[in-house]
């Protein structure tokens, strides 16, 4: 997976958890979260790519 389909699958991710009630950076921290666990990237490397 290449970094655009990181940032893709984060985004896709943090809309489901704002249409659910979280407010915008709880939304992102967990979108985050999700998306290291489920394609096995260390968190930090999602960080950097984040920004």
């Amino acid at each position: 997976m290449d970094v655009f389909g990181v940032l893709d699958a984060i985004s896709k991710r943090k809309d489901e958890f704002l249409r659910t009630g979280l407010n915008e950076r709880k939304a992102m921290v967990k979108a985050m979260n999700a998306v290291s666990g489920e394609y096995h990237i260390p968190l930090l490397d999602v960080r950097k790519i984040v920004g």
